[in-house]
C-alpha cells in the first residue's frame, strides 16, 4: 500500500508547467506563480488552499485544459491520500473536460503547445486508471492506461525536447515490467523496467516541471527494488523541502522498517499518527499507521511503547465505517485481538 501510494502520488500529482516560452500560450506568464504555490500546497497536504488556487485558475481560463487538469490533479491526490473515494465523479467530469478542452486546442495550437496538451490528455486518462484501480474495474484502468500511454508517445512526437512526458512513459514501462510477471515470463510483455528507470532519470534531470514529481517516483523504484538506502536519499530531501505532507512519512517509515533500523522508522509512524488523529477520515490509514507500529514496538522488543496507539484505536472502534472494518480486517484483528 505505502509503495503505490506514494508512487500515485508522484506519478500525477502535477500536469505540465512551463517556465519557459513553449507553453507560454497555454500557461502565460502571469499564471506560473498560481500554479507553483498549488503545486507546493498539494505536496504539503494543503488540500483546500490548492484547489482555491485551481479553481481561480479555471475561472480565468476557463478555455485552457490546464484549469480543469490542475482540479482533478488534486481531487485525485486526495483521494489517494485519504484512501477513500471522495470526488470519483466530479473527478470523471473534470477528467472530461480536460480531453475536450486539449481536443479543441490540437486543433490549431503549435507543435510545442500540442505537446503539454498530449501530455495533458496523458494525465487525465493516468488518473481515471488510478481511481478504477482504486474504486471501479481492473480493466479499465488497464485501457487507461494504455491511453495514457499513447498519448505521452504522441507528445514526445511533437516536441523531444518536452522531457516531462519521460516521467509519463517511465513509469508506465517501470511498472508494466515490475507488474506482470507471468506475462514477462511468457513473453507477452517485455521486461522495460530498466529503461522506465533511465528516462524517469531523464526527467529529474531535464524536465521543465516534474523533477522533484520524478525523484518521487524514483522512491517508489528503488522500494520495489529493495534499493532502500537510495529511497531514502532522495525520499528525505523531498521531506525537508515539503515539511508538512504525508507523502514522504510514509517510505521513509517503510524503507527504515525494511532496514531493521525499527526505532528511525517508529519517529515517522509516530509522526504520522499524530498527524492523522487530527483528521482521521475514514480511518484506513489510522488503522495502517496503528499496525505498522505495532510491528516497530515488537520489533524493538519494547511492546508497552504502542499501549497508547492501540488505547486509541479500541476507543475509536464503533467510529470505524463498516466497510474499512472489512477491508482492515485481518490488521485489526492483528491489533484488537478481534
Amino acid at each position: 500500500m505505502i509503495v503505490k501510494d506514494l508512487l500515485f502520488i508522484c506519478l500525477f500529482l502535477f500536469s505540465g508547467l512551463n517556465l519557459n516560452t513553449r507553453a507560454e500560450s497555454l500557461l502565460p506568464a502571469e499564471k506560473i506563480n498560481q500554479i507553483l504555490t498549488g503545486q507546493q500546497a498539494m505536496f504539503n497536504g494543503q488540500w483546500d488552499v490548492a484547489k482555491q488556487i485551481y479553481g481561480n485558475l479555471y475561472q480565468e481560463s476557463s478555455d485552457n485544459p490546464a484549469g480543469c487538469l490542475f482540479q482533478a490533479t488534486v481531487l485525485q491526490a486526495q483521494m489517494i491520500d485519504r484512501e477513500e473515494n471522495l470526488y470519483g465523479e466530479l473527478l470523471k467530469i473534470k477528467c472530461d473536460s480536460t480531453k475536450l478542452l486539449c481536443e479543441n486546442k490540437l486543433a490549431y495550437c503549435t507543435k510545442q503547445d500540442s505537446a503539454l496538451c498530449y501530455l495533458f490528455l496523458g494525465h487525465q486518462y493516468a488518473y481515471l486508471s488510478l481511481w478504477e484501480a482504486r474504486f471501479g474495474s481492473k480493466l479499465s484502468a488497464l485501457n487507461y492506461g494504455f491511453k495514457a500511454k499513447g498519448e505521452y508517445r504522441r507528445g514526445l512526437e511533437a516536441d523531444s525536447t518536452l522531457y516531462d512526458l519521460y516521467l509519463g512513459l517511465g513509469s508506465y514501462h517501470y511498472w508494466k515490467s515490475a507488474k506482470s510477471g507471468f506475462f514477462r515470463w511468457i513473453r507477452l510483455f517485455k521486461d522495460e523496467r530498466e529503461k522506465g528507470i533511465e528516462e524517469i532519470k531523464l526527467a529529474t534531470e531535464k524536465s521543465f516541471f516534474s523533477k522533484d514529481i520524478a525523484r518521487s517516483a524514483l522512491v517508489g523504484i528503488y522500494i520495489n527494488e529493495k534499493k532502500y538506502d537510495s529511497a531514502i536519499i532522495n525520499c528525505e530531501q523531498l521531506y525537508l523541502k515539503y515539511p508538512n505532507g504525508n507523502s514522504f512519512l510514509w517510505p521513509l517509515g517503510e524503507c527504515y522498517f525494511k532496514l531493521n533500523r525499527c526505532s528511525e522508522a517508529f519517529k515517522y509512524y509516530d509522526k504520522l499518527f499524530e498527524r492523522l488523529i487530527i483528521n482521521q477520515g475514514n480511518y484506513f490509514n489510522v488503522i495502517e499507521t496503528v499496525y505498522l507500529l505495532k510491528e516497530c514496538c515488537e520489533n524493538m522488543k519494547q511492546p508497552e511503547l504502542c499501549d497508547k496507539y492501540i488505547k486509541y484505536l479500541e476507543s475509536n472502534y464503533e467510529n470505524i465505517p463498516k466497510n474499512i472494518r472489512r477491508k482492515q480486517k485481518s490488521r485489526i484483528a492483528n491489533i484488537l485481538g478481534r
